[in-house]
């Protein structure tokens, strides 16, 4: 297992990501239950919060395929069998169906329509007009501001959620260009890298070549200081054979 296997970070984190989600998510499931806290702000605050959330392991989880493309395109370096790339895909699987489960249930028609059922009922329910009471002018007006107060929150938390997704948005598109040029970046450095094995590959040649022709070479001067040897000693023979018949003549 290599150390740069960098599945295992991402994995770390979408774990993570995933417990708080669920927290978040039971707490929801809490606040629908109570049809007095539906629309107030902590349910509309726990809502916006898991949703944001979903999306961030979303985005997790694609880089964490991202990570099993890389090791299925570098087998030897990495060294994983295919059991151990089938477990990383079934808990990728296995995180995206919790996902999509929580969002279809926050989605729901069943739950939009209660919502709004309830916010109606805040927004006109409490509305209704009071004939009798001593302070029944007064506990309309009162009942008029609070439906007032309700209905400019809820504005106001319906506009910081656009804010939000647009943020969020902005934040994806940047992350997938980051993605984009790392994966630009690893595909340059793997062409680099097989062009460096082949230069390597032609030096060793290139010096095995010149390995051969030194010995060749070596050879023939070896051949070539043998050969002048000999000359010498039968120019020197020669020269001793002249000597001795030039001193027979002279005697």
């Amino acid at each position: 297992m290599s150390l740069e296997d960098p599945y295992f970070v991402v994995r770390s984190e979408v774990q993570t990501a995933l417990g708080e989600a669920q927290q978040s998510y039971r707490r929801w499931q809490e606040l629908y239950a109570n049809k007095t806290a539906q629309g107030g702000q902590e349910y509309e605050w726990i809502k916006n919060k898991l949703l944001n959330a979903l999306k961030s392991i979303d985005w997790d989880l694609e880089d964490l395929t991202e990570t099993i493309s890389v090791v299925q395109a570098n087998p030897a370096k990495f060294r994983l069998s295919e059991q151990e790339i089938n477990d990383r895909k079934n808990f990728i699987y296995g995180c995206k169906d919790s996902v999509k489960k929580i969002k279809d249930h926050i989605g729901s028609a069943e739950v939009r329509l209660q919502e709004e059922a309830v916010t109606r009922t805040k927004l006109v329910g409490i509305s209704q007009p009071k004939v009798l009471g001593r302070y029944a002018k007064l506990d309309n007006e009162l009942e008029g501001n609070n439906s007032q107060f309700i209905a400019d929150q809820h504005q106001q938390q319906q506009l910081e959620m656009e804010v939000q997704d647009t943020q969020l948005e902005m934040v994806g598109n940047s992350m997938k260009v980051l993605k984009s040029m790392g994966q630009e970046m690893s595909t340059e450095l793997q062409v680099q890298n097989q062009m460096l094995d082949q230069f390597v590959g032609e030096v060793d040649q290139t010096q095995s070549k010149l390995d051969w022709t030194l010995l060749r070479l070596e050879r023939v001067m070896r051949l070539t200081t043998g050969k002048r040897q000999m000359l010498i000693i039968f120019a020197l023979l020669a020269m001793i054979v002249v000597i001795i018949f030039l001193f027979a003549f002279t005697l």
